[in-house]
């Protein structure tokens, strides 16, 4: 017997998630910008090192400029769905590779909201819930959004341990 096909999930992140991603890939571009910088610095001096090797280094150096703050945030947003149901809570996420994960509610063992300082800055929240497999996160929520899925993944919870 077949199991009854899920619709895809349909809650969005909050829009402000694509801001945060581009500063995060800001910071990883200019530390990885710092670090070719040295590495020219340490290039220059070789006096046998290819012509190309510069450039090319500086050539990498943008290309990931491009893909975390142009790209790569705009991508993990459109894809980021989550949906909390009666018995499960179905997450798709990913950049490259879309991964969906079904939680069954009877699962989780307690749900946490957390912020940290850059997602207070915007304005945005995480909302964790615990299974003895691990941590799962719904992030970059705005705070009351994150409440109120928090307050639902609990109440679902209890209601499947009930049962």
């Amino acid at each position: 017997m077949r199991g009854v096909e899920l619709p895809e999930p349909s809650q969005l992140l909050s829009p402000k998630a694509k801001t945060l991603w581009r500063v995060t890939g800001l910071g990883w571009s200019v530390a990885v910008s710092i670090g070719a910088g040295i590495a020219t610095g340490a290039l220059s001096g070789w006096d046998d090192r290819p012509g190309w090797l510069i450039p090319l280094l500086w050539l990498m150096v943008v290309a990931g400029w491009v893909v975390w703050v142009g790209i790569e945030p705009g991508l993990r947003y459109r894809r980021w769905r989550y949906e909390i149901r009666e018995h499960e809570i179905d997450i798709r996420h990913g950049v490259w590779t879309v991964k969906r994960t079904l939680v069954p509610m009877a699962r989780v063992q307690h749900v946490d909201t957390e912020a940290g300082v850059l997602q207070q800055s915007f304005g945005l929240a995480t909302v964790s819930f615990h299974t003895a497999a691990g941590e799962t996160d719904i992030p970059q929520l705005e705070p009351a959004a994150a409440e109120a899925a928090r307050n639902r993944i609990a109440e679902l919870a209890r209601a499947e341990r009930d049962v």
